[in-house]
């Protein structure tokens, strides 16, 4: 997305879109079905804007305005796949950090004439409900931009929930890519601040030079719980990444940069957090009170 598509946007919004969907016939999809949905989701803007489509697909975009979440509510993969049955109901999520990129996906399926379906490879699905509603399910919601900057408060702990496979990756080595699965502080909220600053209105971007700086110095891991790693098998190769949930102490006295990391926290449940996160991996959502 370039800074001309997203400059002086205070009112835009910020979106988790749940989609209720139910097979139309019996089929069996990828169990790693990220890039699928990734497909479908282009596939539904393209319907109504060609243009857009290939802005959002195109390889020098360095923050993707969209998340896409695994195929929730299957059963056991069997060979790499998993099975879906008609009526039961299944769970895709994409959240949507461009206020346009919402209006024309909502547009495909306000304007489908019959019943709107989403494919997944070779399995067809009737979208039966969409749910954006804060409320009307946990991964559902909306809000602003300044909203999450006005709302936060400087509290001295995060807890956060990694529920998709998390990973942070650092380039082509001669050895191999490499990556990290760790939820080390600087990476999570590093991640994240990189991608408030490239999609947030610029008066609300945060000072990442001084955040990396607290990061490093000022925040640790207080308690971590039912932390462990999965395999995501991709087309190409696969894929391990970390879940579970994370409890950060924000250390010291820096209010500011308290404020700020509070304020990334609550970003996580739209933005994601790591790499691949239009192809399913890092879904996070802040937890309210650290586990209990």
């Amino acid at each position: 997305m370039t800074s001309e598509m997203m400059e002086g946007r205070y009112d835009v919004q910020v979106y988790s879109l749940v989609l209720i969907l139910s097979p139309t016939a019996p089929a069996t999809v990828s169990a790693t079905a990220g890039h699928q949905a990734h497909a479908a989701f282009l596939a539904a803007i393209r319907e109504v804007d060609e243009g857009l489509a290939a802005a959002l697909h195109a390889a020098e975009v360095p923050v993707r305005p969209f998340t896409v979440s695994p195929l929730l509510g299957v059963g056991r993969a069997r060979g790499g796949q998993v099975a879906l049955s008609p009526p039961e109901e299944y769970v895709l999520r994409f959240t949507v950090l461009y206020a346009p990129v919402y209006e024309r996906f909502m547009a495909r399926f306000l304007q489908s004439g019959g019943r709107p379906v989403v494919r997944l490879g070779g399995a067809e699905l009737l979208v039966k409900e969409i749910r954006t509603t804060p409320g009307s399910h946990p991964w559902a919601g909306y809000t602003t931009w300044q909203a999450l900057a006005a709302e936060a408060r400087p509290a001295r702990q995060v807890s956060l929930e990694f529920a998709s496979p998390t990973a942070f990756g650092f380039g082509q080595r001669t050895w191999g890519k490499q990556v990290v699965v760790l939820p080390e502080p600087r990476l999570v909220f590093g991640s994240l601040a990189r991608s408030w600053n490239a999609l947030a209105p610029a008066p609300l971007q945060v000072d990442r030079t001084a955040l990396e700086t607290y990061l490093e110095e000022q925040v640790v891991v207080s308690r971590i719980d039912g932390l462990c790693t999965q395999m995501l098998h991709f087309r190409k190769s696969p894929q391990i990444g970390f879940v579970g949930r994370v409890t950060f102490g924000l250390m010291g006295e820096n209010g500011i940069a308290r404020l700020q990391l509070n304020m990334l926290a609550d970003f996580a449940f739209y933005a994601g957090v790591g790499m691949k996160t239009t192809m399913g991996m890092g879904q996070c959502r802040r937890l309210l009170a650290p586990p209990a």
